[in-house]
């Protein structure tokens, strides 16, 4: 019996720590997250710069609409989501943050984009099975970024011959359709697809 209580104690000990050690872990996780500190080594930085480094920070995937836009301005807030907030506010543009991909586009264009993710994915081709594309992108031409997503996903993927742009972005570990499908939509292109091919026109051709 003295045996079993002996047990009885190190398994409730042993419950504590483990108890302390998921509290922690989530604390540390929310004070790196959106209730964190927005200090990212500058008092003033523009939309783009304190967008990225956040992202970095968290290892969150960022895809940001090619219209968002600001001003060098001071960074305002005490968490993230302060910070944020205040760039934003006065803007037409919104984020969302969805499973560890941190959205910035016209307000519209997110909630449609949302709205319709599930089923749009439901519709891209499967491609081949591989893990998830990572990379780093203050500005990449999308002629290019559509040739990394072409290699690893074995999909002929390409923008049309009149379609010039370059977007920003951070991928950890994401889907290649995501990606594909948040650059698209953010921006307000369309894409043609088939089982094997996927070509991105401007919006309205």
């Amino acid at each position: 019996m003295g045996q079993d209580m002996k047990l009885s104690r190190v398994g409730l000990l042993v419950g504590i720590v483990i108890m302390f050690a998921c509290a922690f872990t989530g604390s540390v996780s929310a004070k790196s997250g959106f209730k964190g500190s927005p200090d990212v080594g500058d008092r003033f930085v523009d939309i783009h710069t304190f967008l990225f480094k956040i992202a970095a920070r968290n290892n969150w995937s960022l895809i940001v609409s090619s219209e968002v836009n600001s001003p060098v301005r001071e960074v305002v807030g005490t968490t993230v989501e302060e910070a944020l907030n205040n760039y934003l506010e006065t803007t037409r543009f919104r984020w969302r943050l969805y499973e560890k991909c941190l959205y910035v586009a016209h307000e519209t264009d997110l909630e449609l984009f949302f709205r319709r993710l599930a089923e749009l994915e439901l519709t891209m081709p499967r491609g081949q099975a591989i893990a998830g594309f990572s990379g780093n992108f203050v500005r990449i031409d999308l002629e290019m970024l559509c040739n990394m997503l072409k290699s690893i996903s074995g999909v002929e993927i390409r923008p049309a011959s009149n379609l010039h742009h370059s977007v920003m972005m951070r991928a950890a570990d994401m889907s290649w359709q995501r990606i594909l499908l948040a650059v698209v939509y953010l921006n307000r292109f369309r894409m043609d697809r088939t089982d094997y091919s996927i070509t991105i026109f401007p919006a309205g051709s």
